[in-house]
């Protein structure tokens, strides 16, 4: 009787797979370096946005010295048609908003921008209504309200009141009064709350080479703790804003269901920019009026 031979199974061992120990090495690996990255990519974000929002302003500047070429040097002086109301110191919006937009995002986009559209000075000279808004600017998602807690809004700058007439007492009412353009602040991003930019960009007092000055309406920062502006040469720069309570304001502004449109009582935290604010210096430079030449 023939025996049969015995077979034995030769098990290979991949050599080249990975432990369980080296993918964990690896997923480790992995993890910090999107920590380490991440923070790079937001700030890449931020400055895009800023980028963004800084071109925005220079079609702003274009705009205005187009508009005052075409009026005999005069600036900007909205008055608006019976039924609507000073937005932005620039265009008008009718007198029911925010209310008629029936807590509708969309309803009220297409009216705001619209108005930019039909009730502009500017808006003849504006080939894109989009520079009206800064990428960075979130209120536009916020839920559409009433009253000074409407969150929503699409515009993000606002014409300087020391060139324009409002309610402050020290304004310019031609270009070639102005000495000093390319110091000379002619838009400022504003943050809001009451559905769009209510006028004109305003301080509560006039500027002066000398002392403190009241703040009143709100820098907006939509791209970190950095504003833009846009000077009567045409050009743009942004600041980026040292004082904590203007960072403080800036970032409630764009919260939804919050009150904040100006320093002080006016917004929910009730802050206003610290005494001797670090960036007295820098607005007191570029709000130049007959007052401070």
């Amino acid at each position: 009787m023939r025996s049969t031979p015995t077979r034995t199974l030769h098990i290979k061992s991949n050599k080249n797979a990975f432990t369980l120990i080296e993918l964990l090495v690896v997923i480790a690996i992995i993890a910090i370096l999107a920590a380490m990255l991440l923070p790079a990519l937001a700030r890449a974000k931020l400055k895009a946005t800023q980028a963004n929002c800084l071109s925005n302003e220079r079609q702003l500047a274009t705009a205005f010295n187009m508009y005052v070429t075409d009026n005999s040097d005069r600036l900007l002086q909205l008055s608006p048609p019976s039924g609507f109301k000073n937005a932005g110191g620039y265009w008008a919006v009718e007198n029911g908003a925010s209310g008629d937009w029936n807590q509708s995002q969309t309803l009220a986009l297409q009216d705001v921008q619209g108005c930019m559209k039909t009730n502009s000075l500017l808006g003849p000279y504006i080939g894109n209504s989009d520079c009206n808004h800064c990428p960075g600017d979130v209120r536009f998602k916020n839920p559409v309200g009433s009253g000074n807690t409407t969150s929503w809004a699409w515009d993000s700058y606002a014409v300087t009141s020391n060139v324009t007439t409002n309610k402050q007492n020290s304004f310019y009412f031609k270009l070639s009064a102005i000495k000093r353009v390319s110091d000379c602040f002619i838009f400022a991003e504003q943050e809001d709350s009451r559905g769009y930019n209510n006028g004109a960009f305003d301080v509560s007092g006039t500027v002066t080479p000398t002392g403190n000055f009241p703040w009143e309406d709100l820098f907006a920062t939509y791209h970190g703790d950095v504003g833009t502006f846009a000077f009567a040469d045409g050009h743009a720069e942004s600041y980026k804003w040292l004082d904590s309570n203007i960072r403080a304001v800036g970032k409630l502004a764009n919260m939804p269901n919050t009150m904040a449109y100006a320093y002080g009582g006016d917004n929910v935290l009730n802050l206003s920019p610290l005494p001797n604010s670090p960036d007295q210096g820098y607005v007191r430079t570029h709000w130049v009026n007959p007052s401070n030449p």
